[in-house]
């Protein structure tokens, strides 16, 4: 799989969620919101046995940025809270 390519990691799921649903995602100790969960798959070796398959918006420059397409462990993800979106 690779790691930015939404459509591929999809491919993985087991469980696909439509519509996907909103939430915020934390990578390297930085919470991203509004990101949406679009999967699960299980793992036995991360996440606590569950990985979310999350989409999210990553801007490495002012104006400039990419959707980037993860499985993460289930407790970097939280449900998006009213204040959050």
């Amino acid at each position: 799989m690779q790691w930015d390519d939404l459509e591929q990691a999809l491919d993985d799921a087991e469980r696909v969620l439509e519509p996907p649903r909103p939430v915020r995602v934390q990578w390297s100790s930085e919470w991203h919101a509004p990101a949406l969960l679009h999967g699960w798959q299980r793992d036995e070796h991360r996440g606590g046995g569950w990985l979310g398959c999350v989409e999210y918006y990553r801007q490495f420059a002012p104006g400039s940025g990419y959707a980037v397409g993860r499985w993460t462990p289930v407790w970097n993800i939280q449900p998006l809270l009213g204040r959050d979106q």
